[in-house]
C-alpha cells in the first residue's frame, strides 16, 4: 500500500529526468481552473520520492499538477480582489499570460509563487522502487494527453540510461521504438546549440546520431561547422557524408611522394600549422577541417592552389594569411615570408645543396631571377636563412631545372619536368650551362649574336608546309666568324626574335581567355629580363639563341559563333604551362557520369591516334609543353602527365578533356575541327589552324 503524507509544497523539487521543459498555457489554464474549483482530487495525488535532502522530494508524477496548484492559489487571491468578476478559463489564461510576460517565463512565475505559497501543504504519495523504476515510471506518466518536448525527452532518457535502464526497456516503457530512443539519446551527446536547432526542426533528427557517432574533438568541430551555416543549407546526406569522411580522416600527413621540392616544403609547413592548431584550438581546427571536407578540399592541399589558399585562410590567422576573410578565396594571400621563416625549420641554407653551387648567376639560372621566400635568394645574392625550394639534410635530392637545360649532362625528364637527381648532376648541368653562355658571350658582340647564326646541331632541322618557316632559316653549311656588329635585320635570329616579340605583343588582343589559348603570362619560358645581355631581346627563353619557333591562330569558321567568341585563338607551340591541369581545364557543366577509367582510356587512345596522324606535332602541347631541343621525343609526355595529374581532375574536368581529345584528333588531320566556343564544352564551333602573320610583314 502506497504511503501518503503532507509536506510544504516548497519541498517538492523538479525531477532531473522530467521530460517537459515547455508547457502549453492553454492546457495549464484549464488545469488551474479545475483545481481552483474543486482542489486536487484524491486520485490526483502527486507521486514523489525522497531526493536525499531531509524533508525534500523529487516529483515523479504530477509536475503540471504542482504548478497548477500554485497558480490556483494565485487565482483565488485574484478572485478575492475582484469579487464582481466571474472566474472562467479566460480569466485564468489572462492571469497566467500576464504573470509570464511580466517575469519572463512560466518557470520564473512558479518560482515566485513558491516563495509566496511555499509553506502551504500538499498531499503526496511516496514512490516505492529502484531509481531505474522511478525514472521509467516518470517517463510513462509523461506520455499522456500532453506530449513532452524533444529536449526534455532526451534528458529524461539519459537519466534512465544512467540509472541502469537499457534503450530497449526505455522504448517499451514509453511505447516507442529503440531507434526513437537512440535518436533522442544522441541529442545529449552533441553540443546544446546544435541539439536545440534539431529540436526546433531546423535540422532532421538523424543529424543528432550522425554527429554523435563522431569522436571528440571532431564532433564539436563538426557541430561548429554545421551551426555556422544557415538553416536549410546543409542536407542530412551532406552532413552524413562529411561526418563519415571526417571520422576516418587522420589529419594532414606527410606525403610519401611530392612532385617537387617546394611542394614537399609546403606540405611540411601546412602539416606543422595543422598540428599547432589542433594542439591549441582543437575544436576550431576540426571546424575548419569539416568545412574543407564538406567542400572536398581536405586531401593533399599542397598539390592544389585553391586548397592551399583556403587551408591557410582557415588556420593561418594574421601570421600566415593577410588581408583575408575566412571562406573567400579572392580576399587575401598567404604570407610566405612567415611560412618559410617559422614553418619550414628543417630547411637551412647552411645545409642546403643549392647554396653550395658557385655563386655566379646565369642568364638561365635555377632561380629564374627570382629571390625572396618563393624564389632562390642564394642564387640572386640575397641574404636568407632558408627558402621554399631548399632541401633538408635527409631529403631525397630532386631538383627541377630550366627547360633549356634539357640536353645538359645529368638532366632527366620526368612527367614533362626536367630534373637533376643528385648534387653532382646538378653541378655538372650548371657548369654546362655556364660554358654555353660563355661561348655565346665570346662569339657575340657586346649587344648579342650577330650575322647569320647557325642553329646548334641538336635543334630542329625539318619543316613541313603547314608550319611557317622562312626559307632563309635553313642552316648554313659552314660557320662564319661573326662581325662585331648587331645581327642584320633579315638574319634568321633577328627574324626569330621579331616573331617572338610580335606574338608577345599582339596575342593579348585575341581570344586569350579561351582555355586552349597560350598566354605568355602563364608560360614558364616568360622571363623577367632578357635571356641575353641585350635587353631589347624579347623576355622569352626561346629568344636566347637560334631555334625554330612556331606560332599559330585557331580561326573560327562557323558564322553562327557569337561575336564575343569570334576572335582567333592565339597558339604558341613553345608554350610550357606554369599551372597544373586542374587549374587549366574547366569543368563541364553537365558531365554524363561515365566511369573515369573508361574516359582515361578513350582520351589516351585519341591522343595516340592524333600523334600517329601528324609526324611533327603532338596532341595537347598546350597542356604538356614541348622540349626546347629538336632531338628529344615527347610523344609520351601526355600519357606521363595524365598518370601524374589526371587524379587531380574532377569528373567534370575529365569529361572536358575527353571532348578536347576529339578536337585534337580532328586537328591532327590538318583540316577544320570543332572546339568549344568558350571552354564550357556546351556550345561548339568550327575552327581552322592558320600560320601567325607577323604585323607589318
Amino acid at each position: 500500500m502506497t504511503m501518503t503524507i503532507s509536506i510544504p509544497i516548497k519541498n517538492l523539487k523538479r525531477h532531473p529526468a522530467q521530460m517537459r521543459t515547455v508547457y502549453d498555457i492553454e492546457g495549464m489554464a484549464t488545469l488551474c481552473l479545475q483545481i481552483y474549483e474543486r482542489g486536487l482530487d484524491e486520485w490526483q495525488t502527486l507521486l514523489a520520492s525522497p531526493n536525499g535532502e531531509e524533508g525534500s522530494y523529487f516529483i515523479v508524477s504530477g509536475h503540471r499538477r504542482q504548478m497548477a496548484r500554485l497558480l490556483a492559489w494565485a487565482l483565488a487571491d485574484w478572485a478575492a480582489d475582484h469579487p464582481d468578476t466571474e472566474i472562467s478559463v479566460e480569466v485564468a489564461r489572462t492571469m497566467i499570460a500576464t504573470l509570464t510576460n511580466s517575469l519572463g517565463s512560466l518557470e520564473k512565475v512558479i518560482d515566485a509563487l513558491l516563495v509566496k505559497y511555499g509553506d502551504r501543504e500538499i498531499s503526496i504519495a511516496l514512490f516505492e522502487g529502484s531509481k531505474k523504476a522511478e525514472i521509467l515510471s516518470l517517463q510513462a506518466a509523461n506520455y499522456g494527453s500532453e506530449q513532452a518536448d524533444m529536449m526534455g525527452i532526451a534528458h529524461s532518457f539519459r537519466q534512465a540510461l544512467e540509472a541502469g535502464a537499457t534503450p530497449e526497456e526505455i522504448g517499451r516503457n514509453c511505447g516507442q521504438s529503440v531507434h526513437y530512443v537512440h535518436n533522442h539519446l544522441a541529442l545529449t551527446d552533441i553540443p546544446p546549440e546544435l541539439a536545440q536547432r534539431i529540436a526546433v526542426g531546423e535540422l532532421p533528427m538523424s543529424v543528432a546520431r550522425t554527429v554523435a557517432d563522431v569522436p571528440e574533438p571532431k564532433r564539436t568541430g563538426l557541430s561548429v561547422f554545421i551551426l555556422a551555416n544557415e538553416p536549410g543549407k546543409l542536407t542530412a546526406k551532406a552532413i552524413k557524408d562529411c561526418a563519415t569522411t571526417l571520422k576516418k580522416w587522420s589529419g594532414l600527413q606527410m606525403p610519401l611522394m611530392t612532385k617537387h621540392q617546394s611542394q614537399r616544403n609546403i606540405a611540411r609547413a601546412l602539416i606543422r600549422l595543422w598540428g599547432q592548431a589542433v594542439d591549441r584550438y582543437p575544436e576550431d581546427a576540426y571546424a575548419a577541417a569539416a568545412m574543407l571536407v564538406y567542400r572536398n578540399l581536405h586531401d593533399e592541399p599542397w598539390a592544389n592552389k585553391e586548397k592551399l589558399t583556403l587551408w591557410f585562410q582557415a588556420l593561418g590567422g594574421d601570421t600566415y594569411f593577410t588581408d583575408g576573410h575566412f571562406g573567400k578565396l579572392s580576399a587575401g594571400s598567404i604570407n610566405w615570408t612567415s611560412v618559410v621563416a617559422y614553418l619550414i625549420t628543417e630547411v637551412a641554407c647552411e645545409t642546403c645543396p643549392i647554396a653550395q653551387l658557385p655563386n655566379q648567376q646565369l642568364r638561365s639560372d635555377l632561380s629564374q631571377g627570382q629571390g625572396g621566400p618563393l624564389g632562390m635568394p642564394c642564387r640572386v645574392d640575397e641574404e636568407a636563412t632558408r627558402c621554399i625550394h631548399g632541401l633538408a639534410p635527409n631529403d631525397n635530392f630532386d631538383m627541377r631545372v630550366p627547360w633549356d637545360w634539357s640536353q645538359h649532362p645529368g638532366v632527366v625528364n620526368e612527367d614533362g619536368e626536367y630534373r637533376a637527381k643528385n648534387y653532382e648532376d646538378l653541378l655538372k648541368a650548371w657548369q654546362t650551362q655556364l660554358a654555353r653562355e660563355q661561348v655565346e658571350d665570346e662569339t657575340a658582340c657586346p649587344r648579342e649574336d650577330v650575322g647569320a647564326v647557325t642553329p646548334p646541331d641538336d635543334e630542329e632541322q625539318s619543316s613541313t608546309s603547314t608550319h611557317q618557316q622562312p626559307q632563309d632559316e635553313q642552316p648554313s653549311a659552314t660557320k662564319k666568324q661573326p662581325d662585331a656588329t648587331p645581327p642584320a635585320k633579315d638574319s634568321p635570329i633577328s627574324k626569330q626574335r621579331a616573331q617572338i616579340a610580335d606574338f608577345m605583343q599582339r596575342h593579348e588582343t585575341l581570344a586569350i581567355n579561351h582555355p586552349v589559348a597560350t598566354s605568355c603570362g602563364h608560360c614558364r619560358h616568360r622571363l623577367d629580363s632578357s635571356p641575353t645581355k641585350d635587353e631589347t631581346v624579347p623576355h622569352c627563353a626561346w629568344a636566347g639563341r637560334l631555334r625554330r619557333v612556331y606560332f599559330k591562330t585557331l580561326d573560327p569558321e562557323d558564322k553562327q559563333i557569337q561575336a564575343s567568341a569570334s576572335l582567333p585563338i592565339p597558339v604558341c607551340r613553345q608554350f610550357a604551362p606554369s599551372h597544373a591541369w586542374h587549374e587549366m581545364i574547366p569543368a563541364h557543366s553537365d558531365p554524363p557520369g561515365v566511369p573515369r577509367d573508361w574516359l582515361k582510356q578513350q582520351i589516351l587512345h585519341l591522343v595516340k591516334a592524333a600523334n600517329q596522324r601528324s609526324s611533327d606535332w603532338n596532341a595537347f602541347e598546350f597542356l604538356t609543353g614541348r622540349p626546347m631541343s629538336a632531338n628529344e621525343n615527347y610523344s609520351d609526355w601526355f600519357a606521363q602527365q595524365m598518370k601524374s595529374q589526371g587524379g587531380d581532375l574532377s569528373d567534370a574536368q575529365l569529361f572536358t578533356l575527353f571532348i578536347w581529345a576529339h578536337s585534337e584528333w580532328q586537328r591532327a588531320g590538318r583540316g577544320s575541327f570543332t572546339l568549344p566556343v568558350n571552354g564550357n564544352s556546351v556550345q561548339f564551333g568550327m575552327y581552322q589552324e592558320r600560320g601567325w602573320q607577323v604585323s607589318g610583314a
